[in-house]
């Protein structure tokens, strides 16, 4: 997970309630003098430190860079801050122990001073299990644990590496069919947590993480709350009290204090997908309704608008239903020209081997001997005749014409194709053409680095496994350092991930590897390999693509 914390005159910068509420009101009191009293998180690249010593129980708590949390968690770098607290990227020392591929995770500690408030601990544990619920999404980020040390609490995520989507735009306007993967990553997060009764209320580029995989992620769920809460299930904090509502993408109603409802996301999605496409953000135009956009046609920007809306009533119902208005379509004149120019070439071809077909003589309508069935022009007469077991003879026919083939001989039966080897080579494709998998080379010693790629053509959970000559399996993919994710399409992907280098031992002889691609999550209980090395019959005849690779080992 990264965060970036908001720049000092930034149109995103947290708005703070300067209201007293019945409850509460020395906790804003404090929170408006923090807010009064910002400083930069960034003073000293290497060191960071916090000390509260006028907040009763908490005097002196200092966290820095080499600090450890609950004997675990030693913080390495600092990665941003929010109104609630401060995220650090963190060694997990029990992982490393057991060296594990990728032992670092993301950690968000709640500033002291707010861990005093019990009810607010309580809501934000809240939050932390419902995030954890929408974990199974892969396009939300995921959630490991939450827990106190003394007056400091926290929560583990994974630790992600890659762009906010506000870095990865830079103001630069994207196409809508550039910008699709990243609009229907969103999207995909948001109409999950909408199913599970979930708004996640701050959305904006900040909340929106990109891997260098091309996987769009949707972080800090720190404010999200129930819909149509029952009582006792109610979030006992909002975005005002906490510092935590973003302006520039909180919906009216937000703002106005209403219940939650999915269509406060609407709006902030659809405030986030304006700045993809436009480079600008809709809150600083000033306007109610979005002027036309290059690319898109008239019911995208109708649909857009609609996310747009001021009123709730006038917003469009679901995530999905804004996906499928906006998703990128053909356009049909391109369509019709394609099939016109294919017809058109077509023809030409037809016209052109006609005109230099050869042209036949005119047929001799008169009794041919029994032994002749074909003529050829090219055949002079008395030309010699070879049938399957039979010496040459002459033709008789006075008609000056041809080959002749005996008419009791049968014809020679036609010669089978030659085999294709089954055996596959160290590049290979699936027969539908979604996967691609190859070595680096055909051929390697042992010790020697091994390297392994491969490419989709549509986003798919992969499983990778290696059967060496010994008929021992190792599973490449998924692995602790590249755990099980949707992988994006037309991307090259490899194993191992770069930087790391994977000796490849073992007994000489050749080494197959297997990739198999599912668009669904596989079930725990697929059987991918065969005792032989081939595919299972459950991979074969299940909805999956795949495709086998062999290097030699020597």
């Amino acid at each position: 997970m990264s965060e970036k914390p908001p720049a000092p005159n930034d149109n995103d910068a947290t708005l703070i309630n300067t209201g007293e509420p019945d409850s509460g009101s020395a906790l804003n009191s404090r929170l408006r003098d923090i807010s009064s009293q910002r400083e930069s998180v960034f003073e000293q690249t290497t060191h960071v430190t916090r000390s509260y010593t006028d907040t009763g129980s908490i005097a002196g708590v200092e966290l820095g860079i080499g600090s450890i949390i609950k004997d675990t968690f030693e913080l390495v770098a600092l990665l941003g801050e929010g109104g609630m607290g401060t995220v650090f990227k963190a060694l997990n020392k029990v992982w490393e122990e057991v060296e594990a591929r990728d032992p670092y995770v993301a950690i968000k500690v709640l500033k002291p001073e707010l861990s005093e408030n019990k009810q607010l601990v309580r809501s934000l544990y809240s939050d932390f299990d419902r995030t954890k619920m929408l974990s199974n999404c892969p396009n939300i980020i995921k959630v490991h644990g939450f827990d106190r040390d003394g007056p400091i609490v926290y929560m583990t995520m994974e630790y992600l590496t890659g762009k906010t989507l506000g870095d990865y735009l830079k103001g630069t306007p994207m196409s809508l069919a550039q910008a699709w993967f990243i609009i229907e990553g969103i999207g995909n997060a948001l109409a999950y947590a909408h199913e599970n009764n979930i708004v996640h209320r701050d959305i904006k580029p900040g909340n929106v993480f990109i891997t260098d995989d091309g996987l769009v992620k949707v972080l800090d769920f720190g404010i999200a709350s129930k819909i149509n809460e029952n009582k006792g299930d109610e979030t006992k904090f909002g975005g005002h009290e906490l510092g935590a509502l973003t302006v520039a993408y909180a919906s009216p109603e937000m703002q106005r204090d209403y219940p939650p409802d999915a269509r406060d996301d609407i709006y902030a999605f659809g405030c986030v997908i304006y700045e993809i496409l436009t480079g600008k953000q809709f809150y600083r135009q000033k306007i109610h309704k979005a002027a036309p956009i290059k690319g898109l046609n008239h019911r995208q920007m109708e649909a857009l608008n609609e996310a747009l809306a001021f009123e709730r009533d006038q917003r469009t119902g679901s995530i999905n239903e804004l996906l499928d208005k906006l998703r990128p379509v053909k356009t049909p004149w391109l369509k019709y020209l394609g099939i016109g120019g294919c017809l058109l070439i077509i023809a030409g071809l037809a016209l052109f081997w006609r005109a230099n077909e050869p042209i036949s003589p005119p047929e001799i309508d008169q009794p041919q001997p029994s032994a002749v069935t074909q003529l050829s022009p090219q055949t002079p007469i008395s030309a010699p005749v070879f049938g399957q077991g039979q010496t040459q003879a002459p033709i008789t026919s006075p008609v000056p014409v041809q080959k002749v083939v005996p008419a009791e001989e049968p014809t020679a039966p036609a010669q089978k194709p030659a085999q294709i080897s089954s055996e596959p080579d160290y590049s290979s494709t699936s027969s539908d053409g979604v996967a691609h998998i190859e070595t680096s080379k055909p051929e390697y010693k042992n010790g020697e680095s091994f390297q392994l790629s491969f490419r989709l053509t549509q986003p798919m959970y992969v499983r990778i496994t290696d059967r060496d000559a010994k008929g021992i399996v190792t599973i490449l993919r998924p692995n602790p350092r590249q755990p099980d994710q949707l992988l994006p399409a037309n991307k090259e992907l490899v194993f191992p991930p770069k930087g790391i280098k994977v000796p490849v031992k073992g007994l000489p002889g050749s080494s197959t590897v297997t990739i198999i691609a599912s668009a669904q999550r596989f079930p725990k209980a697929v059987e991918l390999l065969n005792n032989d090395g081939s595919v299972s019959e459950q991979v074969q005849s299940g909805p999956y693509s795949w495709t086998q690779a062999r290097y030699t080992l020597y």
